[in-house]
């Protein structure tokens, strides 16, 4: 028998719980991180904690549509959350953010560092990262979106033309 997956729940007082009712104003990432914390400080670690907390953010139609899952479909904390954002993340993403991965630019002060580290965070957040977009698109825009003079640089670097 796993002790841990046996041990006793913390309380977690409800009004710590954050909820999610499938609202187009609502953020799924800063739902999902905020929950993430939540777990992390009362010791939910392991994903039957995980599973069984899960339902009681839910309010509304989200909770309307967890309960047609129906049982056994979910059998870890993964596919929990990719359920849950392929069914809300269009719905909650306005078009803006779904097309920021292709209208991204480095910002004038930004470094070619923290401009591709933005680049990874926005193509995880977005639909598209689950579409596998091909090597030569997120090339593409990833380079469209650099300075002129990295562009440069790289272009140098890899003795040629980079696109």
């Amino acid at each position: 028998m796993d002790t841990v997956t046996n041990a006793p729940m913390k309380a977690i007082p409800l009004q710590h719980i954050p909820t999610f009712h499938g609202l187009t104003s609502k953020d799924l990432d800063a739902f999902l991180f905020e929950l993430d914390v939540l777990c992390r400080g009362y010791d939910y670690t392991i994903d039957p904690q995980k599973l069984k907390l899960f339902p009681s953010t839910l309010k509304g139609a989200a909770l309307r549509w967890f309960m047609g899952l129906g049982g056994g479909v979910i059998n870890n904390w993964d596919q929990m959350k990719k359920s849950f954002l392929k069914k809300y993340q269009d719905y909650c993403r306005s078009r803006e953010l779904k097309d920021e991965i292709f209208q991204m630019a480095a910002r004038p002060n930004e470094t070619l560092e923290e401009y591709v580290e933005r680049f990874q965070y926005n193509l995880q957040i977005s639909p598209y990262e689950s579409l596998s977009l091909p090597n030569n698109v997120l090339k593409t825009t990833l380079i469209r979106g650099m300075k002129e003079q990295c562009v440069e640089t790289l272009n140098i670097m890899g003795k040629g033309d980079i696109y």
